[in-house]
């Protein structure tokens, strides 16, 4: 029974998590103190497992990264006289890093969480469609320009928020098709919309991100005569897709060659060295950061404002510059010392969709605020307490041939002649 309230907790949280998917029909500060209260019910659920006997792989990084975030709402009121107030409405958004504990300290079973983001990805997909074939009002998220969804990239262009729960449910489908026999048509949609979708969005990281995981995936689990002409169809078919004159391809390629012809000029070239070097009002701030910035409200928060409208300049456009510049260099190395670990620790391969995700994060971590945003943190989490899982898993079938092992040496010299 106990179990069963946890579960519930877990889904309501995930869905809280993602503001509901920033739905529009809810009232926004309704959705903004449900959101902020269940972050603290859950911090203070996680801390009697925080420094339990249970120890795990990614305790020290998930530490330094909650910590220099907690610790940037002092340095936000130092640096940039932004009140405590303001700073706590801001920073809780990025403060859910203790739900790992909470995950760890019940140990819920692997298939009870993929089940659980297989459908809230199933549920992303759907409410994405909905929302596509309803464009004349604004259900979910937030137009790119003005109020109403606008045409960008040669399509209107929907970016809908929670993409990471959908991206992680993506990566499990992957895995499940080359390492189960069950249920491959559900996978098969999973993967199909994990390449329509973000097609449609438009988006490059998304695009290419996936693609680049599919491709591995395929090339590292086929038969060796089979990797050259997976990569050939692969190819092939982009060429092909180019070549057909599709509107949105068309438009990706268009940015793709305009930014690039900006070279150093490009606006996130720009925005990058400027929130690398020249943001931070102080010494401290180099180190630990200038904290988050309460958006148009605080004095801090007025002149990102104005960064944004005047220069074009975006926290939310440089990724883990944007870590580095509000919660310091700590932080920074709690994320890279994840993703060393992604790349040195294996993990048996029903659980590859957990480094999938990561490396993910990592790949589109420069120019997206998906390594830091609400709309990834809660599926980052997930991906952790799996990894954390498939660390465990792979623990124990090495101990199992270590005993295998030990057994049948004794065995042997039990019945050697010779001894």
């Amino acid at each position: 029974m106990k179990k069963n309230l946890y579960l519930i907790y877990i889904i309501a949280f995930i869905l809280i998590s993602l503001k509901f998917f920033d739905a529009t029909f809810i009232s926004p500060s309704l959705s903004n103190y449900v959101f902020i209260l269940s972050i603290w019910i859950t911090v203070f659920l996680s801390v009697p497992f925080w420094f339990s006997n249970r120890r795990t792989t990614f305790d020290i990084p998930i530490y330094m990264v909650f910590f220099s975030i907690l610790f940037s709402i002092l340095m936000a009121y130092f640096a940039w006289n932004q009140s405590f107030f303001h700073s706590i409405m801001e920073t809780t958004q990025y403060l859910m890093w203790p739900f790992y504990f909470f995950l760890i300290g019940h140990n819920f079973k692997v298939k009870t969480i993929e089940k659980i983001v297989i459908g809230f990805g199933l549920l992303y997909a759907a409410l994405y469609f909905f929302q596509y074939f309803n464009q004349g009002v604004v259900l979910f998220g937030r137009p790119l320009y003005g109020d109403e969804w606008t045409e960008d990239r040669g399509v209107i262009r929907i970016i809908f928020p929670g993409a990471g729960i959908f991206i992680l449910a993506v990566f499990i489908a992957l895995t499940k098709i080359t390492t189960t026999k069950t249920l491959r048509w559900l996978w098969l949609l999973i993967l199909c919309l994990g390449l329509v979708i973000p097609v449609m969005q438009v988006t490059r990281q998304f695009i290419v991100g996936i693609s680049l995981v599919y491709l591995y995936h395929l090339v590292i689990n086929v038969k060796p005569i089979y990797k050259v002409l997976l990569l050939a169809i692969f190819l092939i078919s982009g060429t092909i897709i180019i070549k057909m004159e599709i509107n949105s391809v068309k438009g990706l390629i268009e940015a793709g060659e305009r930014d690039a012809e900006l070279g150093k000029e490009y606006i996130r070239v720009l925005a990058a060295e400027y929130f690398l070097k020249d943001y931070a009002p102080n010494d401290l701030s180099k180190v630990f950061g200038s904290g988050a910035p309460y958006w148009g409200i605080s004095a801090v928060g007025k002149f990102n404002e104005r960064l944004a409208d005047e220069r074009g300049y975006y926290l939310s456009d440089v990724g883990i510059i944007a870590v580095y510049a509000m919660f310091g260099i700590i932080a920074v190395v709690g994320f890279v010392i994840i993703w060393i670990k992604s790349f040195t620790i294996r993990i048996p391969k029903s659980f590859a969709y957990a480094k999938y995700y990561i490396w993910y994060i990592l790949f589109t971590s420069v120019t997206w605020y998906s390594v830091y945003h609400y709309h990834y943190i809660i599926a980052t989490i997930l991906a952790l307490y799996l990894y954390q899982k498939g660390i465990d898993d792979q623990k124990r079938v090495e101990l199992v041939k270590k005993i295998l092992i030990k057994i049948k040496s004794k065995d042997k010299k039990q019945f050697d002649p010779t001894t």
